[in-house]
């Protein structure tokens, strides 16, 4: 099956079986060896780009694809304290996160009714039979606490709107500037004032509903919630059902002037990004720093599939990198479900190993850095395996590309193969100082040799002198001169990455 794409041509061939278990062994090894000698000298660079204010693509923890909605202090702190242990900030792990309902009682579910610790004000506190250390409304600032001095960053999800549980209680709406009811027009307002009950969440339609930002008391309970969870030492915010199918303009103008007012340097992250589009994200993203484009992305092939188109769409947008929230913004790919996981929506801790076997997890987090979408790892990290951690989420190779490339996009598909090209300032590694990156990725279920002519390649990278050049391919660690094709078997659901000196 041939493609015609700016100039590229793709060849799948016939179907091929996989290397023995003999020889991946061989190469495992071989592939470790390399990585350790290496990763030093990208140590530095990887590093020295600081992703406050996401200058570059956030990268962290986040809790959800390992314990759904019910994580403990204890664990989300000994997977806070692993992070720190393995030394992953230097690698730009800085994020530890804690996802949805640390509020919620665990006799409720995952769309309960009524089972939040919820204050005077309607506002969420962490659940105190899990977050012992919030007993006496102190909140997430023990736990933060802690977080800092591991030398890590702390972040919450958050849920746009009003829960309906403040609804329903109608609680007043405090006025911070004054700690009293908030007053206008001669009355005092209340939950039931602000909160609109025909616009639930979508996906948690008993726990949330949208609230009336254009009005003086919407902004009030706005205020007040961000004023509280930013005293407890957040640094990262995770604002859910705003985006998408439930986009909410006003709220995300809002929070993000609140955020620039009360803490510049907090990044701001939107999710799930559901039926979102780049002309939708056109209108938000200098507003946040990250936003989801994407629903929850899960260990199955089929899901991460969907997001090569995706991913294409915003780089041809040139949303990549764009301005945001007093730095940068990024479409984000949602995390990456590797190592040890549960089930979406589940009451039950990890439980299970990942679905996705090396080659799609090579393949997966191959994309998100090449696309540049932030990185957060989703699986419990207190069972993280060496080849996860050394041959995928710390691969030097694939965390400079995430950070320093530029000119990321796709150049050519066919329904069963995708080309990806970027470059980048390699740190004087060359005499020019650069470097040509590109990523052939097999979707199909057999194996397939993708190759491409040089002269067709010259056309999206005009100006360069391309035969000649010598490189590397990532995972084999072949050694590759550029000659008048380039091409590579990929075994089925993987991906090679050339990396090339010029």
């Amino acid at each position: 099956m041939a493609l015609q794409g700016e100039g590229y041509k793709i060849e799948e061939l016939e179907q091929m079986e996989v290397c023995s278990c003999l020889k991946v062994g061989t190469d495992l090894a071989a592939t470790m060896k390399f990585l350790s000698l290496i990763s030093l000298c990208f140590l530095l660079c990887v590093h020295s780009v600081s992703s406050q204010n996401a200058i570059t693509p956030p990268r962290g923890w986040n809790s959800y694809d390992s314990f759904s909605w019910i994580i403990s202090e204890d664990e989300y702190l000994d997977n806070a304290q692993t992070m720190s242990d393995l030394l992953l900030s230097e690698y730009g792990y800085e994020y530890a996160v804690v996802d949805y309902l640390w509020y919620r009682n665990l006799k409720g579910d995952s769309n309960s009714r009524g089972t939040d610790n919820i204050d005077e004000w309607g506002r969420m506190h962490p659940d105190p039979e899990r977050w012992p250390s919030s007993n006496g409304w102190k909140g997430f600032k023990n736990v933060a606490d802690k977080v800092h001095e591991m030398g890590l960053k702390f972040g919450i999800h958050l849920m746009a709107g009003i829960s309906t549980q403040a609804y329903d209680s109608n609680t007043p709406i405090l006025d911070t500037a004054t700690g009293k009811t908030y007053e206008e027009s001669g009355k005092t307002w209340h939950a039931k004032d602000i909160g609109i009950p025909d616009r639930a969440c979508k996906w948690m339609s008993n726990g949330f509903m949208a609230l009336n930002v254009t009005s003086g008391a919407g902004k009030a309970f706005l205020r007040s919630l961000y004023e509280l969870y930013i005293s407890w030492g957040l640094d990262f915010v995770k604002l859910d059902c705003v985006f998408g199918e439930d986009l909410d303009f006003e709220e995300i103008t809002y929070v993000s002037q609140i955020l620039k007012d009360l803490k510049p340097s907090i990044v701001f992250s939107l999710s799930p990004g559901v039926k979102a589009t780049p002309n939708m994200a056109k209108v938000i993203n200098g507003l946040v720093n990250m936003y989801r484009v994407t629903g929850d992305d899960w260990d199955q092939w089929s899901e991460v599939v969907t997001h090569f188109d995706v991913a294409r769409d915003y780089a041809a947008a040139t949303l990549i990198g764009a301005q945001g929230l007093n730095g940068n913004s990024w479409p984000d790919l949602d995390m990456l479900p590797f190592g040890w996981l549960t089930d979406p929506a589940a009451k039950q801790g990890p439980h299970r190993l990942t679905n996705l076997n090396l080659e799609e997890q090579q393949s997966q987090m191959t994309l998100w850095c090449m696309a540049k979408s932030p990185i957060m790892y989703g699986g419990d990290l207190r069972n993280l395996d060496s080849w996860t951690k050394d041959g995928v989420i710390i691969n030097p190779t694939l965390l400079f590309i995430n950070s320093n490339s530029t000119g990321n996009r796709e150049f050519a598909s066919t329904d069963g193969a995708r080309a990806w090209v970027a470059t980048g300032n390699n740190g004087g590694q060359s005499p020019q100082g650069q470097d040509i990156y590109i990523a052939f990725f097999n979707l199909s279920d057999g194996g397939a040799t993708i190759s491409v002519k040089v002269d067709n390649l010259a056309k999206v990278l005009p100006g360069k002198k391309l035969r000649g050049l010598q490189g590397r391919e990532v995972w084999s660690l072949k050694s590759v001169t550029l000659g008048d094709v380039l091409s590579a078997h990929v075994a089925p659901h993987g991906c090679a990455l050339f990396v090339f000196d010029y």
